[in-house]
């Protein structure tokens, strides 16, 4: 970090109500994303059955485990995901996460797409639950809570049941798909 990184006198200060911090200044939400950027995390489609008994999944790179005992996972999804009507609290979710050679499964599930499962290799799992075929791993829980975070819910899950293949993850880095392999031999 160089001085020309953080402000000159960062003012933080607690609001005296709830005990949460403030910060005085705001920010740059580009130069956020790019510096959360930096750390690298695997790739998700969290899957649903919708209301009316359609599959629903989004991809979703904002996922970790949270406990052990008791068992839960978060993930974390844009406000304006057209999905999210489909996640709520009680509600069976799927995590997949995807296999170094899933890149395209990502950007499928990523975009708009009315129907997302269509030409991808899918089965049901745990629950009923839409999974992705030839995945590394895939967790079947259910929403345990909602909470708010800015312009993103967190979901917590607990966790019902695992499986994990023998198959690599796939890499997202600085806003781009990595095949986890090649990566940690030194190539892109």
């Amino acid at each position: 970090m160089t001085l020309t990184d953080a402000p000159a006198r960062p003012h933080i200060q607690d609001d005296g109500l709830t005990g949460d911090w403030m910060r005085g200044d705001q920010v740059d939400g580009r130069a956020l994303r790019d510096t959360a950027g930096a750390f690298p995390s695997g790739v998700t489609v969290i899957t649903a059955t919708g209301p009316d008994g359609s599959k629903v999944g989004m991809t979703v790179s904002s996922f970790t485990s949270v406990s052990i005992e008791p068992p839960l996972i978060l993930v974390c999804v844009d406000k304006r995901a057209r999905s999210l009507p489909a996640f709520r609290v009680g509600t069976a979710m799927g995590v997949n996460v995807l296999a170094n050679d899933q890149a395209q499964v990502a950007f499928r599930f990523a975009g708009r797409s009315d129907d997302r499962f269509a030409g991808v290799a899918h089965g049901e799992g745990p629950n009923g639950l839409p999974l992705i075929d030839g995945v590394a791993a895939w967790l079947s829980t259910h929403i345990h809570r909602i909470y708010d975070g800015g312009d993103h819910l967190i979901l917590l899950a607990r966790v019902n049941e695992v499986h994990r293949s023998g198959n690599k993850p796939l890499l997202y880095h600085s806003g781009q798909m990595h095949d986890w392999a090649l990566a940690a031999a030194g190539g892109r």
